[in-house]
């Protein structure tokens, strides 16, 4: 997508550029949820992505981008090129290659991740994914107030719906996982994602994976909470696969 550039990078991503001292030695992409929400703190505007989690990445030469692909993006072709097209606009401003590129995010973040990390064509190095959406079909059978997001994202796709929307669900793309750590919380009391069931896609995960899927269950924590403890987990899950 040559719209996208290292000149205007920034009107597609937010990201803590500014914070770092030195050229990055990992790159972070963090999929937006639905509507907007991060779990790290990000927000769809042009400032410099400055919070406690993304300095403590800047101290250490990691870039974390908050992307702008949409609030009802789930993970979509669109998505997928936006999110290409940031890696390679940002490599080249930092004029960087070949260093880990990290992907996170949470809800429809989380979905988005997973699914970036089967569809895109940068090699990714590991992915913490907080309650994803790993069963769309499921999910808008289930909770038909967010199926209008989904449609919409899958919308011109060409096909049935119900293949379109398997394009974008986690568990019907385990085959096509890449094998790397990946690292899903899952909320105990989730009333939009089954936890049972994600507990069962995580295990399908780790069996296509040879292992390296760490999976955090969250007790009685509804959909979208964090304790402390885990917050910081994904976040040291992520640092220290930036810097393996």
């Amino acid at each position: 997508m040559g719209y996208i550039t290292k000149d205007n990078a920034g009107l597609f991503c937010n990201t803590n550029g500014a914070l770092l001292k030195n050229a990055p030695e990992a790159l972070v992409l963090e999929f937006p949820g639905l509507g907007g929400g991060s779990c790290l703190g990000g927000v769809m505007d042009f400032s410099v992505y400055d919070n406690e989690y993304t300095k403590r990445f800047a101290e250490k030469d990691i870039l974390i981008a908050y992307l702008f692909t949409g609030p009802w993006s789930w993970g979509s072709r669109s998505a997928v090129n936006i999110a290409d097209s940031v890696v390679d606009a940002l490599f080249e401003k930092y004029d960087v290659k070949d260093v880990p590129v990290v992907v996170c995010g949470g809800s429809m973040g989380g979905q988005s991740a997973l699914i970036y990390c089967a569809e895109s064509r940068h090699k990714i190095t590991a992915c913490a994914a907080a309650c994803p959406g790993y069963d769309l079909p499921r999910m808008c059978r289930e909770t038909p107030e967010f199926a209008r997001t989904v449609i919409s994202a899958v919308a011109g796709y060409g096909v049935p719906v119900e293949p379109a929307l398997e394009s974008v669900s986690p568990l019907h793309r385990i085959n096509d996982m890449p094998v790397i750590p990946y690292h899903i919380v899952c909320d105990g009391a989730d009333e939009i994602f089954d936890a049972d069931g994600m507990r069962e896609y995580a295990e399908k995960l780790k069996k296509h994976n040879g292992g390296g899927v760490e999976f955090v269950y969250l007790e009685g924590l509804r959909h979208g909470e964090f304790t402390p403890r885990a917050r910081e987990e994904l976040h040291v899950f992520i640092e220290e696969n930036c810097l393996k």
